[in-house]
């Protein structure tokens, strides 16, 4: 699972304090472990101390959602966090890697944090799914290969794996995705890991089998079946992709999908990715709801309104989710302009948002498009 991280906290807890016992780790059942200090994160489990308890504990690594560090964090982690709060992506990403490479050749002799180099690594990884380039893509091919070679007992291993097939997916090459995902259950299953992560290498394989809408329906169903309450993360996930399958082809049902992406999104218990994805899906049903009816000659203002404010939480909260925000910022500026002319200039600054900052996306040929 990818790591989260709240870089304005962290910096301000490192600019005030450097009292011990101040990570945060957030569960899959939405509860949070605070005020301990993180030892290790390993294919088990992530391992703390917590203040009042002797010796070291352990939660499985498929029941973490999330970890943030503030306890003894490396100067260049550091650095690189706060060149995400600037928005320098490209430097935060090099400075992660550079890191984790300075710890795994032995030059660096004085971070001796065992979670260190497959966190560095990781958060490489999420910072270039963040900028979402075709050039930014293709470094999480590489990223992915280090992390999975050089931190083979590393949490973020199965992350790795799941990162890099959805990059080789996004770069049109299914056939080396269903590869990783094959590895990734292969992996799971000689080191007797959770099912948690057989089940997202299954996801993967379905989004990629060239399979009709039915038929990835039936396998998102099934899959989140088996999830069911043990593993809710894959859960929300599978009903995610079980709700987009409903607004493909010619034949939409609005209304079963946006049912799906109502329960995920009142759910604590699902990923970034997840809820990216169930409110940008808000976005689409209830802007859909809102041109049936204006074609009435209804009031459709509440409507519109909501429908951008859910796009906009994507494009706002889940900024780093790439694979939705482009496309929600770019459906925001049309709300914006079905919303009447005194919000045309919301429009036209989604416009050049998606213009300027996802240039080779599909989504940004249609801005320039709309806005001529």
């Amino acid at each position: 699972m990818t790591t989260l991280f709240r870089p304005a906290a962290l910096l301000a807890a490192l600019a005030l304090s450097t009292v011990a016992l101040a990570d945060r780790i957030t569960l899959a059942d939405g509860r949070t472990l605070d005020e301990v200090e993180i030892t290790n994160e390993t294919l088990g489990g992530v391992l703390y101390k917590q203040k009042g308890k002797a010796g070291e504990q352990n939660v499985p690594a498929d029941q973490v959602i999330k970890v943030e560090f503030t306890n003894k964090v490396p100067g260049l982690i550091s650095s690189a966090m706060e060149a995400i709060v600037d928005g320098n992506l490209a430097d935060a990403s090099q400075s992660f890697e550079d890191f984790a490479d300075s710890v795994l050749s032995g030059s660096n002799k004085k971070d001796k944090q065992a979670w260190a180099p497959g966190y560095a690594l990781a958060m490489a990884i999420e910072t270039n799914q963040s900028m979402g380039s075709k050039d930014a893509t293709e470094k999480i091919l590489a990223l992915a290969d280090t992390l999975i070679a050089k931190t083979p007992e590393s949490r973020y291993v199965p992350f790795a794996y799941i990162a890099k097939a959805g990059a080789q997916r996004d770069l049109g090459k299914a056939k080396e995705a269903a590869e990783t995902a094959g590895a990734l259950k292969a992996l799971a299953q000689s080191k007797a890991l959770s099912d948690s992560y057989v089940m997202q290498a299954e996801l993967l394989e379905a989004e990629i089998s060239g399979q009709g809408a039915s038929k990835r329906r039936e396998r998102y169903v099934e899959i989140g079946g088996r999830a069911g309450s043990t593993f809710p993360v894959v859960r929300n996930r599978a009903r995610v992709l079980e709700a987009e399958t409903y607004l493909e082809g010619e034949t939409k049902d609005y209304a079963k999908a946006r049912k799906i992406y109502e329960a995920v999104t009142k759910d604590p218990k699902a990923d970034a990715p997840t809820l990216a994805g169930a409110y940008s899906g808000m976005g689409d049903c209830l802007f859909q709801e809102a041109v049936e009816k204006l074609r009435s000659n209804g009031d459709a203002s509440a409507i519109l309104k909501d429908a951008v404010l859910n796009y906009l939480r994507v494009v706002i909260v889940y900024k780093d989710q790439t694979r939705y925000v482009p496309r929600a910022c770019y459906q925001a500026g049309k709300v914006f302009e079905f919303m009447g002319e005194d919000n045309r200039p919301n429009a036209m600054s989604m416009y050049r948002k998606v213009v300027q900052e996802y240039p080779g996306s599909e989504w940004a040929a249609k801005a320039k498009e709309t806005r001529r």
